[in-house]
């Protein structure tokens, strides 16, 4: 029998131990924005992504919130002071997440600190993290109506639209520098687009890419122009309905993916990655050992090479899944989403499932690194005082090419620009002479014979390697040539006229909000055959209302259109250039009016059914997309609740729901004051029932 002493001794002893241990509590704080041990300890923080802060603890605890928090400064100065994410159970790790970009100042650049509390006891982070500016992704969306062996179709769904999110969060971005533009449908459905064939493959490939105006070589980060198109296909080819190619590429700077993969947004971004130097890291890819190396015992070919490869930098493949291991104790995180994310892979390999792929330290830091705003524009010539005239070609050479035979072109296109295009050299290059045979301007063609292969799957090698080339093309040019180790392979004369392009689109008057066929009329006085780029601009009379090319390569001088799909405005227009190989003419329409559209709203799936306990957190994400704002803002996403009312802003709003049944409503605003919806239900519950189950 214990003494009155005794019992007392033995409810004090725990006590005094939890007191003691308190001011040990926390044993690290974390700011993590992908992945939270950054390779070699590095501290590359992105001004404008969403940021988690994370207290990790000696042991387990009960979080007080009342005594729990988290406080930002930035150059001193408070920004927030952050409430912890909700646990229901003891934890040795309290995030900290900021209810929308707004409330953290947007995370802009500078210099920041933090200072956590849990449960009364604070400790500062150590040291100061500077959050820095990187340089702005622009992505081309759209899905293709495409031709497998004859059979036509179309994407199912919007699901693709929403791969952005994905991409956001895995790439070191700011939110408002990643622009995703999504268009309405390219239509493929023609036979020289047959994906059951390598030739309807690249021609797909090329219509993509050409969708990029010629104006953006000077700046391809300029607004209206794009550093990618991805162009989304609904089923695999290489033998439809059951192909086997997940998408291909010959090329910057355009891929083509499986919308509806299961990997599929990981595929944005492992096609993406190629594009800044990513290597694969499944078995038989493309590597590039010293940016993101393959797990040692894969065997592959060089990125961009036919010589074998092998990495040997220490790196393990996921259990399971080819691709690099990115160990949970790197504490790979999904911000505003899952969370602390287990063992996953990167996603420049294959064969997972889409949530077993996430950023890996290598591939995070060196594309940080790619990303650096003073790198690309110290690359850029400063804008010129007046417009000069440029050329932008297309075509293939063949491998080792020693005649005019191998050099195949397509339509080469004129243009004036205020950005201007530096003269290069290099063994294989495009140039522009005078009649006295003086080169006059020259651009280096970047030729890849051996282009990563699709994704899973081995390179392929290419015998004739796709091109496209910008260069300055000055008055008194003569001849175009086309030149390989010195040596002249072709010439083409340039002809003394420009075509002349007029009456485009009379049938067009009034509103129009349909599809419509076009029409236009076009000369050249030098007999020569035309192909014609056709443009629209939804509001030529504002100066930051930019043209998109909506076919290139047309043969005919007519045109369907749907503008049912296309932004819109009372001063619509839309433009139609012509050239003859070399020159270039334009002509316009009328202005005529389009309505505008509401955004296209969509809210993702729920989990459990959109049932939840009361008390607990529901997390609320969704995106909405533009046809004339492209992106919508965070601030004009708003969330409501039919017994709760106004939520919050932005995606990823958390938010705890009394008992009922809540008709969510997420709602858009775009700059024409138009709104789009759309709604889920969520029932919070106190218990949920379960069916008795008879034995």
């Amino acid at each position: 029998m214990t003494s009155p002493c005794s019992r007392l001794m033995a409810a004090l002893v725990p006590l005094l131990f939890c007191t003691m241990a308190g001011a040990q509590q926390i044993e690290s704080i974390e700011i993590n924005q992908a992945i939270g041990i950054q390779k070699n300890n590095a501290r590359k923080f992105v001004a404008g992504k969403d940021t988690a802060v994370r207290a990790f603890l000696t042991s387990e605890v009960e979080v007080d919130e009342a005594q729990t928090s988290a406080t930002v400064r930035r150059n001193g100065e408070i920004v927030v002071k952050l409430a912890p994410v909700k646990s229901d159970e003891s934890t040795s790790v309290v995030d900290f997440l900021c209810a929308s970009q707004d409330a953290c100042g947007n995370w802009a650049a500078g210099s920041y600190t933090f200072e956590v509390t849990v449960n009364g006891v604070t400790r500062q982070a150590d040291g100061a993290y500077n959050f820095v500016e990187r340089g702005p992704m622009r992505i081309l969306a759209l899905p293709v109506k495409a031709n497998y062996g004859g059979k036509i179709v179309s994407v199912e769904g919007d699901q693709w639209k929403g791969f952005a999110d994905y991409v956001r969060s895995v790439y070191p971005v700011a939110t408002d520098k990643f622009f995703w533009v999504t268009r309405d449908e390219f239509d493929a459905s023609d036979s020289n687009y047959d994906l059951e064939t390598d030739d309807g493959q690249y021609n797909l490939w090329d219509a993509l890419r050409k969708l990029i105006p010629s104006e953006c070589a000077g700046n391809p980060n300029a607004d209206g122009c794009f550093t990618q198109v991805f162009g989304f296909i609904n089923d695999r080819p290489g033998g439809y309905p059951n192909g086997t190619l997940q998408g291909f590429t010959f090329g910057k700077p355009a891929n083509i993916g499986v919308a509806k993969d299961e990997d599929a947004a990981a595929t944005v971004a492992h096609e993406i990655g190629h594009t800044f130097g990513l290597g694969d890291t499944y078995d038989g890819g493309s590597f590039a050992c010293l940016v993101n190396p393959a797990p040692d015992g894969y065997t592959g070919t060089e990125l961009n090479g036919d010589a074998a490869a092998h990495c040997t930098a220490g790196r393990v493949a996921l259990d399971g899944v080819s691709a690099t291991l990115i160990p949970a104790s790197v504490h790979p995180y999904e911000v505003g989403g899952r969370g602390a994310l287990p063992d996953v892979g990167e996603y420049m390999g294959s064969g997972g499932n889409q949530e077993q792929f996430w950023v890996s330290q290598d591939g995070y830091d060196h594309i940080f690194d790619q990303l650096d705003p003073a790198a690309a524009s110290s690359a850029r010539v400063h804008a010129l005082a007046t417009p000069a005239r440029f050329l932008e070609c297309f075509g293939t050479i063949r491998e080792n090419a020693s005649a005019a035979t191998d050099v195949e072109m397509e339509p080469c296109w004129s243009f004036e620009d205020t950005d201007s295009i530096p003269n290069t050299t290099g063994p294989t290059m495009m140039a522009a002479v005078n009649a006295g045979g003086a080169r006059i301007a020259s651009q280096a063609l970047d030729l890849e014979f051996d282009v990563p292969g699709p994704k899973g799957r081995h390179a392929s090698h290419l015998t004739e390697a796709p091109f496209g080339a910008d260069m300055a093309f000055p008055a008194d040019t003569a001849k175009i040539q086309f030149i390989r180790n010195g040596v002249v392979l072709r010439e083409i004369n340039v002809s003394p006229h420009s075509p002349v392009v007029s009456n485009v689109a009379p049938q067009i008057i009034g509103t129009v909000n349909g599809p419509a066929m076009i029409t236009w009329t076009a000369t050249d006085a030098d007999g020569d055959k035309l192909s014609f780029e056709i443009d629209y601009n939804a509001d030529v009379s504002n100066p930051n209302s930019d043209w998109e090319v909506l076919a290139r390569d047309v043969d005919e001088q007519n045109f369907e259109l749907d503008f049912s799909e296309l932004p819109g405005s009372p001063h619509a227009q839309i433009s139609v250039i012509a050239s003859d190989g070399i020159n270039s003419g334009e002509g316009s329409s009328l202005e005529f009016n389009v309505p505008p559209k509401p955004p296209d709203v969509s809210i993702e799936a729920l989990p459990n059914g959109g049932v939840v306990f009361a008390g607990h957190e529901v997390i609320l994400e969704g995106d909405a997309w533009d046809l004339e704002d492209d992106d919508i803002p965070e601030s004009s996403l708003e969330w409501s609740s039919n017994l709760s009312g106004i939520l919050g802003h932005g995606s990823g709003v958390r938010a705890v729901l009394p008992e009922g049944i809540h008709i969510i409503t997420l709602a858009a605003k775009n700059s024409s004051g138009l709104t789009g919806t759309a709604t889920a239900t969520v029932r919070v519950v106190n218990t949920i029932r379960r069916r008795a189950v008879k034995r």
